[in-house]
């Protein structure tokens, strides 16, 4: 049906999003179908600091000699970034190969969504690759996200618990945290990210043994690891932390422990100019955390906006707006998600209202953003969505 990795083909798979499809039934159904090989894995939940998590687990392990498989969503500019093995992304090739394996293996294909198929390609990958571990991104949620179909034993990890997604996954920390805690199975090793609030701490500890698991603890564990790197906030030190405390464990501490001083983290506080900056932080804690580190590095910036319609986009910009007071607003294009400018400014509080920048389209804005941030001497910092970041990068690395 497709020759090549091409438009068409990356069209017809993206054709099949159509928004959020929560439920294991499809997935469920084809899982066995394509399981060949238990490869043990490690399984990443939480609102925020899920990929930086996910990203050092990799690092760990592929710095003491095994080979690894990596599954992180949404990708920022081309899909393969979702697929890695070793750290290096899966191959157009590998990516038809498989779909089309998929394609004439599975009775129920033309059912399944985006995500997970996207999934199905990233475990038939890594068993062809016979990777020694895997790490998987919980998609959103955990409880009815295809990822959950992998069964357990396995080491758990959950990072820390927001209002994010509060339409699909709940209006509470509780509810949010029971989707989250979905993914624990019988036996599996559970590490949670500890929280300013201990009640709600022992609580999910709690939640988590009732599931069945066979350790559950924080991201200590008993030990307290130095991590360096100064572009490192202290929410990512904590999600650093457990990340090796969690492999330490399941790997019966065998493992040995990086400099994590080069790890990069795609769109995590991310330079990738003189004075540009990018951050996919895109709800109200992950925001609280990028503008107090800003604040902590004494940094003067402006910042380059855009964010989805199902997000906090009041909260977002009164917290932008206190570490800038000049914010450069983008449209985003997503199905069912869409923003305009106008709607941004729209959502924008009295204070903030009046720091708000744009031109009569986004390139123009985008322009001004870049010859503002570099005539005033600042950091130009793009954030509030995944999209936001995508949308700069091509336009960045697109210009001379």
């Amino acid at each position: 049906m497709y020759s090549d990795f091409n438009d068409d083909f990356l069209s017809n798979l993206y054709r099949r999003r159509g928004g959020i499809k929560l439920g294991l039934g499809r997935v469920v159904d084809a899982f066995p179908q394509i399981f060949e090989r238990p490869v043990p894995v490690y399984h990443v939940a939480g609102t925020n600091g899920k990929g930086t998590t996910v990203y050092a687990i990799d690092e760990i392990l592929r710095s003491s000699g095994l080979k690894t498989g990596r599954f992180v969503s949404p990708h920022l500019i081309s899909y393969n970034e979702r697929i890695a093995v070793n750290n290096s992304d899966i191959s157009n090739d590998a990516v038809v190969e498989i779909y089309k394996y998929l394609e004439k293996k599975l009775g129920n294909f033309d059912e399944l969504s985006f995500f997970e198929i996207t999934f199905l390609i990233a475990w038939k990958f890594f068993e062809i690759e016979k990777c020694d571990r895997a790490v998987f991104e919980v998609g959103l949620g955990g409880r009815l996200d295809a990822t959950n179909v992998i069964e357990g034993p396995k080491t758990d990890l959950i990072t820390s618990i927001g209002l994010d997604h509060t339409h699909i996954l709940g209006d509470t920390l509780e509810k949010i945290a029971i989707e989250k805690l979905g993914i624990v199975k019988e036996n599996d090793s559970v590490f949670i990210a500890s929280s300013a609030d201990p009640v709600f701490d022992r609580w999910m500890a709690d939640y988590a043994i009732s599931r069945g698991a066979a350790l559950v603890t924080d991201e200590k564990h008993g030990f307290d690891i130095e991590i360096r790197g100064e572009n490192f906030s202290r929410e990512q030190i904590k999600d650093i932390d457990l990340a090796v405390n969690a492999t330490l464990c399941a790997e019966n501490y065998s493992i040995k422990i990086p400099d994590f001083s080069k790890m990069r983290l795609p769109g995590r506080f991310e330079r990738i100019g003189d004075n540009i900056i990018v951050d996919v932080a895109h709800n109200p804690p992950a925001m609280e955390a990028l503008s107090g580190f800003v604040k902590r590095k004494g940094m003067k910036t402006a910042v380059l906006f855009g964010a989805l319609k199902d997000k906090a986009i009041d909260q977002l910009l009164d917290i932008i707006g206190k570490i800038t007071d000049n914010i450069f607003v983008v449209s985003l294009t997503e199905e069912n998600r869409s923003t305009t400018v106008q709607d941004i400014a729209d959502a924008a509080s009295e204070s903030v209202a009046g720091k708000l920048k744009y031109a009569e389209n986004d390139e123009k804005t985008i322009l001004e953003a870049l010859k503002f941030a570099k005539d005033n001497d600042l950091e130009l910092l793009v954030c509030g969505s995944f999209h936001t970041v995508e949308k700069f990068i091509r336009h960045f690395y697109q210009k001379p």
